[in-house]
């Protein structure tokens, strides 16, 4: 009789232990991914577009794809598709965007948009980019040759 009562009160003691590592997996599981654990890669559309401190409608209701061979293309509205390279350090938050092909505006081959990117918790990804001429961003914001473009995925 004395194993019976050696064990429940094993039992007992490592039933709060027990219920204490659930709650961390309820918890865990329930916490929205973070910026690193989530992924640039899908189809996007933009839902919000700004550019020098206004709003910029060519770029709403684009549809944006990066593709896991880390190739992307912008379809915009009745324009010829911008097409490229792109690279993500979800670290420290760095996206690149290189143009490749011919265009008849801007971006022209070889140019490249440095930029910082970031989910929010409803899941839509914001990337901030200086078009070419001035230093990748260092805050989320709009000014002088600066885009921001929020997204929201399409698959």
């Amino acid at each position: 009789m004395s194993i019976r009562v050696e064990q429940s009160a094993n039992n007992l003691k490592a039933a709060p232990t027990m219920l204490c590592c659930l709650l961390a997996i309820v918890a865990c599981t329930s916490l929205p991914r973070s910026a690193a654990a989530q992924s640039v890669e899908g189809s996007w559309v933009v839902e919000e577009a700004e550019r020098e401190m206004q709003p910029h409608d060519e770029f709403l209701g684009a549809s944006v794809v990066f593709n896991p061979d880390n190739s992307f293309s912008i379809q915009r509205l009745q324009r010829t598709p911008w097409r490229g390279t792109y690279s993500v350090d979800p670290e420290s938050g760095a996206i690149d965007l290189t143009f490749r092909g011919r265009n008849l505006t801007p971006p022209s081959d070889g140019a490249v948009w440095e930029g910082i990117y970031r989910f929010h918790a409803d899941g839509s990804l914001v990337i901030n980019t200086a078009t070419g001429y001035d230093a990748r961003p260092v805050e989320f914001m709009t000014g002088y040759d600066l885009t921001m473009l929020t997204l929201r995925r399409a698959d």
